[in-house]
């Protein structure tokens, strides 16, 4: 059973990891954008790999938990830290992203009567650090999470 646990959640990291890669290629191409009809492409790529990504994360999370659980290390500290770590990485990050992308995918079709975004005004809604600052969440909370697992403090 745990080694079904473990290609679970290696299969979880693979999903994961790939369709975040899709994801952050998306962030950093698409402040280089100047084109509407390209923008609303990548926001859509990204959409779609954001899906697959969240499946990943459900398959990373339901197999780590439960060979956290056959190892009987649930409630070890330095797991409880990373169920931590995780879940404020993930709020901080959903906040971020979510926050800025999806109302540019609306003001790219132009809702609620509004005309879509045209290209002076796209460059200027693209003219900020969110991806840095999303790389700088992202890539923090994992060098504390594989920090936790090789030193497994407490």
């Amino acid at each position: 059973m745990y080694q079904w646990l473990v290609f679970v959640h290696l299969i979880g990291l693979v999903l994961f990891v790939a369709m975040h890669g899709v994801a952050m290629f998306m962030a950093f191409r698409l402040r280089t954008e100047r084109e509407p009809a390209t923008a609303k492409v990548l926001l859509g790529m990204s959409s779609r790999a954001n899906q697959v990504m969240y499946l990943g994360f459900l398959l990373l999370g339901l197999g780590g938990l439960g060979a956290a659980g056959q190892a009987g290390l649930l409630v070890a500290p330095w797991i409880v830290a990373s169920y931590v770590v995780l879940i404020v990485v993930f709020i901080a990050m959903y906040a971020l992203g979510a926050g800025f992308y999806y109302p540019l995918r609306e003001a790219l079709e132009g809702k609620d009567g509004t005309p879509p975004l045209d290209s002076a005004a796209l460059v200027a809604r693209l003219q900020n650090r969110r991806p840095e600052a999303l790389a700088l969440f992202g890539f923090g909370g994992l060098a504390i999470l594989v920090w936790l697992m090789v030193f497994k403090p407490g």
